[in-house]
């Protein structure tokens, strides 16, 4: 029976499904069961010597479908981020659409092996004008619209992929792939959003927290319109994110394994469960200290974005509705 299993087992990618009750808590439990149980291996972004040797050790990788119970419980920041978080949910709510390629100059530039230095895409881009032939079409309007007429339905959906185009784009594929919404009622007659994302990859150190922010912000604006459609008090339930791949890349070891010789503690030596809890950030200090800061910065930054009147009021929108209390960071 050993032999047998330990066949099954070899080249096995595990699987784990974590409920936490907010993020950081989902982010800890993540970070505990991809580190520690799951597979070894090698990524495309391995880096290597002149010589062709790997000077990175090969990654931890698992497929992980995580649910938050609710993504605005307090804590909600993480108290680790690789981003500027403010500017980051500014570009999923749609500031930086401009940047992408147009689909006809995309699938021109893939034709000919000279795809324009611009974005190939946007998640919102994908998701809220999704490239379609000589059209586009807005899919979150739509999903918005199937549960105003039926809110138990199951086909609000929107999927960010292209075959015609990520087919063939050599690296920057988009890791999101599908949104689902379901809205049920609680015992109050209140419509709760519950929402689903669906990841072929996930950086899970370094971006998958910066993610569930941006898009649980994102889900809340989505309530908002379904209230208005409704006029039933709607509000964003629980969040599910399932990951094909959520890895941490060996690049990455030296910020979450010992290293006596530098004196560096391990990740889960200066944290547990609850530390780490403690350590992270409400959606207030986070809005002030650096939610704000970082959008009223992004404006300023025109020179690089040159920011068309939608997209300076996008991010606009965003700090009036966080300093009024409409949106919570």
């Amino acid at each position: 029976m050993g032999e047998k299993r330990d066949e099954v087992n070899a080249g096995r990618i595990p699987s784990f499904h974590i409920v936490a009750d907010d993020i950081p808590s989902a982010f800890y439990a993540a970070m505990d069961v991809v580190w520690h149980n799951g597979a070894v291996i090698r990524t495309q972004y391995d880096r290597k010597n002149k010589q062709g040797e790997y000077i990175d050790p090969p990654g931890r990788d698992a497929t992980v479908m995580i649910e938050i119970l609710n993504p605005f419980a307090q804590p909600r920041y993480p108290c680790l981020s690789f981003c500027e978080i403010g500017k980051y949910i500014a570009e999923i709510m749609g500031a930086k659409d401009h940047k992408v390629v147009p689909l006809k100059a995309l699938k021109e530039g893939i034709k000919t092996g000279k795809i324009p230095k611009q974005w190939d895409y946007t998640y919102h881009q994908r998701l809220f004008a999704h490239p379609s032939g000589e059209r586009s079409i807005n899919q979150i309007d739509s999903a918005i619209e199937r549960i105003a007429q039926s809110h138990f339905t199951r086909r609000a959906v929107a999927t960010t992929r292209v075959p015609e185009v990520d087919t063939y784009l050599p690296e920057d594929l988009p890791c999101l792939g599908e949104v689902h919404f379901r809205c049920p009622e609680d015992d109050d007659g209140n419509l709760v959003l519950n929402m689903n994302t669906f990841w072929r990859s996930r950086d899970l150190y370094k971006a998958w927290h910066d993610n569930v922010i941006a898009l649980t912000f994102m889900g809340q604006v989505i309530a908002q319109e379904i209230e208005k459609k409704t006029g039933q008090r709607t509000r964003l339930g629980r969040y599910v994110d399932v990951s094909s791949s959520l890895h941490i890349y060996g690049q990455d070891f030296h910020y979450i394994s010992e290293d006596k010789s530098r004196g560096v503690k391990s990740f889960f030596d200066k944290f547990d469960a609850k530390s780490f809890n403690d350590a992270s950030y409400d959606s207030s200090t986070a809005s002030e200290c650096f939610v704000i800061p970082q959008l009223e910065e992004l404006l300023s930054e025109d020179e690089q974005w040159h920011f068309s009147d939608e997209s300076r009021g996008i991010i606009l929108n965003i700090i009036d509705g966080l300093k009024s209390g409409r949106l919570i960071a």
